[in-house]
């Protein structure tokens, strides 16, 4: 669905077993300079779709939580990836000496919301909403500007 501001939204309710296709879905659109928001409850899923989305993506080696280290970065053939968790990040200005590494990068960034930091400005920006439903089940509310 787009609505009258070029918002695309698309939404999937999946288990553990489909998140293949919320994968599959975002895989074209993981490029240099876009970044995944994600938002999300504690335990909601964040990090075990960054962890799926990032071996489809050909990363070989063992994707782990940021949340102390705060950003990890990985390499495929074609592709610098950071992933940021920026759950304790306190105020932007922590966040800032990240941004530069974000430059010619993919990257998916967890607790967005603990920032305050106009990402359009540099990046393409697709907004991730993950929630609980019934049945061990999540949704997945995307939306991405065209």
């Amino acid at each position: 669905m787009v609505d009258k501001n070029n918002k695309e939204t698309i939404k999937f309710i999946v288990n553990i077993q489909e998140l293949s296709k919320v994968v599959e879905y975002l895989k074209v659109f993981s490029k240099k300079n876009t970044i995944f928001l994600l938002y999300g409850s504690l335990g909601a899923g964040k990090t075990t779709f960054t962890k799926k989305l990032l071996n489809n993506l050909g990363v070989n080696e063992i994707v782990n939580s940021p949340t102390f280290t705060i950003m990890n970065q990985y390499k495929t053939n074609d592709l610098l990836i950071n992933h940021i968790d920026a759950y304790r990040l306190k105020n932007s200005n922590e966040y800032e000496m990240f941004l530069e590494q974000m430059i010619d990068a993919f990257s998916v960034v967890e607790w967005p919301e603990n920032l305050k930091i106009n990402y359009s400005s540099y990046f393409k920006i697709i907004k991730i909403f993950i929630s609980f439903e019934e049945n061990d089940k999540r949704l997945f509310v995307i939306e991405k500007e065209d």
